[in-house]
């Protein structure tokens, strides 16, 4: 039976599939992998007080334990238990409230689009002078960018980022060799999920 739980459509599992714990299929729930130096998306499938099962965008191979953030902020350590074609199987640390992974923020901040941290060089075209930059996050509908000189708010740019090409974009901010960017075509989930999870994938427990 599909039923709503504060926007999310879940599906509850048959008496067959219950083990010791409740399980839900999440319908395309996203939510953001945090590795060593950048972040990337996946989609929460099917979520019990012990785990879920994701799909990822790339493969994980080189991942054993890892933290994921919910929309909100919310983060969780888990540890890989499985992958094939595309899936992955995580066993939580400790188990959680599936009520409470999977609802909705209630704050406007907190209900903002989800950036995906990055360490990344690109560059930006300003009235045909090309500057290296450093994209430091990321979302669809745009990026914050590290640059020395200082840029207008308003200014139209372009933006070549290695493995997505060329955005342009206006200048929303700028301060202290910081500035935040607004893409005139938003990315696609797809487009920035493939492409995050293509870039390197290592995490260490080490580097907490």
């Amino acid at each position: 039976m599909t039923q709503v739980a504060r926007g999310i459509f879940v599906e509850d599992s048959t008496d067959s599939e219950r083990r010791s714990n409740e399980r839900h299929r999440v319908v395309f729930r996203t939510a953001k992998l945090l590795l060593e130096d950048h972040d990337c998306f996946c989609i929460m499938r099917d979520i019990s007080s012990a785990g879920m099962k994701l799909q990822t965008f790339g493969p994980m191979d080189d991942i054993e334990t890892i933290d994921i953030e919910f929309l909100g902020g919310r983060t969780l350590r888990m540890h890989k238990r499985w992958e094939r074609d595309g899936f992955c199987g995580f066993e939580f640390e400790e188990p959680v409230d599936i009520a409470s992974v999977i609802a909705l923020p209630n704050g406007e901040h907190e209900r903002r689009a989800q950036r995906l941290r990055m360490n990344f060089p690109a560059a930006i075209d300003v009235d045909g002078e090309v500057l290296q930059v450093r994209l430091l996050d990321i979302s669809l509908a745009g990026a914050k960018i590290a640059v020395e000189k200082r840029l207008r708010a308003s200014s139209q740019v372009r933006i070549a980022i290695d493995g997505i090409g060329r955005k342009r974009a206006d200048v929303r901010w700028w301060r202290q060799d910081f500035a935040g960017l607004h893409f005139h075509a938003p990315l696609s989930f797809n487009e920035l999920a493939e492409w995050s999870a293509r870039l390197p994938t290592r995490w260490s427990a080490d580097d907490e």
